[in-house]
């Protein structure tokens, strides 16, 4: 079974000519082809780990039959290669999770019909989190067997989401970048851009 005709197919990973201040949406789907998380946010930049988006608090977060505005800012990286989309987060009074990364597939930027960009991708159900209080772990795990059935997810897939998994865990349990200090530089300049851009 392979992801319905809705699910855009074959984008590039990189947005070529994107400036730092446009708008990006994030547009999550799942294998099926029923639409999830979408967010919206402010591009930043790129550097060797792939391409950042701020998005602030009072963003809103929504998915069909559910919606709320996220409660502190955060910074999401796009790598160039890989099944991931990665979140961090830097205000342990709003958000015990650090870092949240979403194991992903058919991840491709496209650039919107009145400007700005929409990075698109398959969620895969697995994540590998950061808590403050619980750790690191690989999170999901029974969503995704299940998912891998009623779906039929082809077996080069799983194992591939699977060996992104158990890397992404020792890398982020390391403390290797991306996944140490590096999100703190994009926070400041996501604050700056979103305070230049609300002036405005």
């Amino acid at each position: 079974m392979k992801p319905a005709p809705v699910i855009p197919a074959d984008l590039p990973r990189e947005p070529l000519g994107a400036q730092a201040g446009d708008m990006v949406v994030a547009r999550a789907w799942k294998y099926d082809g029923q639409p999830h998380w979408v967010v919206p946010g402010y591009y930043l930049g790129h550097d060797v780990h792939g391409h950042w988006v701020y998005q602030p608090a009072g963003s809103l977060v929504s998915r069909p039959g559910h919606g709320h505005w996220a409660d502190t800012d955060a910074v999401c990286l796009v790598p160039r290669t890989g099944y991931w989309l990665g979140t961090f987060y830097d205000d342990p009074a709003a958000e015990d999770f650090r870092i949240y990364l979403d194991l992903s597939s058919h991840i491709g930027w496209r650039a919107l019909a009145r400007g700005g960009w929409e990075v698109n991708s398959v969620d895969m159900d697995l994540d590998v989190v950061d808590s403050r209080a619980r750790g690191v772990f690989v999170d999901d795990e029974d969503e995704f067997a299940e998912h891998s059935a009623r779906m039929a997810y082809p077996k080069e897939l799983v194992a591939s989401i699977e060996n992104e998994a158990h890397a992404l865990l020792e890398l982020v349990g390391s403390g290797h970048p991306p996944f140490d200090d590096t999100m703190n530089q994009w926070f400041t300049r996501g604050r700056a851009a979103y305070s230049d851009a609300t002036s405005r």
